[in-house]
């Protein structure tokens, strides 16, 4: 009796301990994850977030995202650390209602919506987050509310609104019910998989219904979405098309992978192994996975699209979702790591990246800017500023090594405006000229002339 309480007594202290070791594994994963999501609003929001923008028509007809068009004047007035914060929050949300609907392990749920937080496509989704607050507060709700509605009805609702928010989202879908999915018949399957596409497909219907209804109301040409020119459409017409469509969403989803795998390709290979594994004992969980992955570059080969690199959320959330199948702890902390790095890695790298521009074209600006011209733009009726575009664009790029300085609009149109921007200066406002220098040092020259401010860059 004596042997069997004390065996009883260690096993009992050994679960303890082994407590103690997941949750102080999940607070290092929370330390890690705050800094990075603190170091992403370092710096301001880009260039053309809604806090820049006049009106939102433009994007609205080019997009059909009609909720985020009705709350625009409220939306653009939320501060950016709201803003970023929230949307950061509702991706834990429903990273822990996925993790929890898959395992009734409250470190592991934690620990999986940390790592939703870290996937490096979200941060870069977050410097427009006033335009994602609706899309991620809309994800995080349903990851609530599975249980509630009957499955086609959520489906449907989640396609209408979610595309009238950022389409993306909607493919996440069936990961709120995978546990139930993997489990059904093969016909329940088939007919959750038809009402999943007829769900994206009304939400695009939609969309373009209100497209059209403003257009017909408010201007002289109906329309209905029409896609802006950096998202190269080339609709399919034929079967040449379509195979070029296929190679180009191919090519989307390789940059995608790649990316993520800059650190690490190594990294990897365990989450390679679980998929393998995975396929021969849980089929019908991997084939939803694969379909979620792949949904965001499919939807697109009918239109040509072009699918944004920080679109392809569907690929890093269908890696971490292998870990949740996995019964062995040791196994489950390796998948949990081996993603984790990667992922946090690109996310501050990113965020690294963007903030390192910033503060450059802002240090050249204002080591000059004695009397603090640039912060006040009620003084002034216009700005000029004169730059060698080639050489500047290519003396940054010399600094920093970033590719964004081989497109020459963004010195102006990514950088300097956006500095402006932040102090109230609007686009009417502010002139850019191109002019030739011998040599470009990376200096500004601030004089102000009556209402204008002149900005020379040598």
């Amino acid at each position: 009796m004596n042997t069997l309480l004390s065996s009883q007594r260690s096993d009992k202290i050994q679960l303890d301990w082994l407590r103690i070791a997941q949750w102080a594994l999940v607070a290092i994963l929370a330390l890690v994850t705050l800094y990075n999501v603190y170091y992403s609003m370092l710096e301001n929001v880009a260039h053309d977030a809604m806090p820049y923008m006049d009106d939102y028509v433009g994007k609205f007809v080019s997009e059909g995202r009609w909720i985020n068009f009705a709350l625009f004047h409220a939306l653009q007035a939320v501060p950016q650390f709201i803003a970023v914060s929230l949307c950061s929050l509702f991706v834990f949300i429903f990273g822990y209602q996925v993790a929890n609907g898959m395992r009734k392990a409250p470190w592991l749920a934690v620990a999986f919506a940390l790592l939703m937080v870290n996937v490096p496509y979200f941060t870069m989704l977050f410097k427009w987050p006033m335009t994602l607050v609706p899309g991620m507060a809309l994800l995080a709700l349903f990851s609530c509310i599975t249980n509630r509605l009957s499955r086609n009805t959520f489906l449907l609702l989640s396609g209408i609104l979610l595309f009238a928010t950022y389409p993306a989202f909607y493919f996440l879908m069936p990961l709120l019910f995978i546990r139930d999915i993997s489990r059904s018949s093969f016909k329940e399957f088939v007919l959750f998989m038809v009402v999943w596409m007829a769900g994206y497909v009304l939400g695009y219907v939609v969309a373009n219904i209100s497209v059209y209804i403003y257009t017909y109301l408010f201007t002289d040409h109906p329309s209905f979405i029409e896609f802006v020119s950096w998202r190269k459409s080339t609709p399919t017409s034929d079967m040449d098309s379509l195979i070029s469509n296929i190679l180009k969403s191919a090519g989307n989803f390789e940059r995608n992978a790649l990316y993520l795998a800059d650190l690490s390709p190594w990294l990897f290979v365990p989450v390679a192994l679980t998929t393998l594994w995975a396929l021969k004992n849980h089929f019908k969980y991997t084939l939803v996975v694969f379909m979620v992955v792949f949904s965001i570059y499919a939807s697109v080969v009918a239109m040509g699209v072009k699918v944004p690199l920080r679109s392809g959320i569907t690929l890093p959330i269908g890696l971490a979702m292998m870990m949740l199948l996995v019964e062995n702890r040791t196994w489950r902390i390796v998948l949990l790591l081996s993603l984790f790095i990667p992922f946090a890695y690109k996310m501050h790298h990113y965020n690294h990246s963007y903030n390192e521009k910033r503060i450059l074209t802002e240090a050249m600006l204002v080591e000059r800017d004695t009397q603090g011209y640039l912060q006040q733009p009620e003084r002034f009726d216009k700005i000029v500023i004169s730059a060698d575009n080639v050489k500047t664009s290519e003396y940054f790029y010399q600094l920093t090594k970033s590719d964004a300085y081989k497109n020459l609009t963004n010195l102006e149109l990514h950088y300097l405006r956006p500095y402006l921007y932040q102090f109230g200066w609007k686009d009417q406002n502010i002139d850019f000229l191109d002019q030739p220098r011998d040599k470009v040092t990376g200096e500004a020259y601030i004089e102000a002339k009556g209402r204008t401010l002149y900005v020379d860059i040598e």
